[in-house]
């Protein structure tokens, strides 16, 4: 990570450009009827949450993790919403999934400071252990508040529990005994599904 001095113009520019995410609502829970519904920032927080977690998980197991690098990568996963909105699950395929991935580049470029920049990249490109804890964080907490939207009675998604790529465990062992943990609970908030 390279980092360097950042003015104090971009300090303001780049947080009031991540606030806006606070007001941008996930557009999966959107579609299924959830109002109101959690927003990009909440499911950032959520995600830097599960990924402090893991990162600890994995340092009990003797791997060596870089926890500061996995949380400054989960607070910027989805900084290009900003200029995006959240496109859900169902309208992706991998060519979108590429022309999108290079838009967004080209939009958080000017935005970014390099470092946070390059976060985002490693991200995307999903290849490190901590870009994998940061993915794996992103399917835990989805379907974490999945399960609290159905216990509350607020939906039925059906569709989150069922769609494969709902389950990236990455190659975690505590992300895979989180999801059995989130089906056993499923099973009991939704009997009969």
């Amino acid at each position: 990570m390279r980092f360097m001095t950042i003015p104090a113009s971009q300090v303001v520019d780049v947080t009031q450009l991540l606030d806006r995410l606070a007001a941008l609502p996930r557009t999966g829970w959107l579609l299924r009827g959830v109002r109101p519904a959690e927003s990009i920032a909440e499911h950032t927080l959520g995600v830097a949450v599960v990924a402090s977690m893991l990162v600890d998980d994995l340092r009990a197991r003797g791997e060596a993790v870089d926890g500061e690098k996995v949380l400054r990568m989960a607070l910027v996963h989805d900084a290009a919403e900003v200029f995006t909105g959240d496109i859900p699950m169902p309208a992706k395929s991998q060519a979108l999934d590429r022309a999108l991935e290079e838009a967004e580049r080209a939009l958080l470029a000017p935005v970014l400071p390099p470092a946070m920049l390059a976060l985002w990249d490693e991200a995307e490109a999903c290849a490190t252990l901590e870009a994998r804890i940061v993915k794996a964080a992103d399917k835990l907490q989805m379907l974490v508040k999945a399960l609290s939207y159905e216990e509350s009675g607020r939906a039925s998604l059906d569709d989150f529990w069922k769609n494969p790529s709902s389950r990236k465990d990455m190659g975690l062992e505590l992300a895979k005994a989180v999801f059995v943990e989130l089906d056993r609970r499923a099973a009991v908030a939704r009997p009969g599904r």
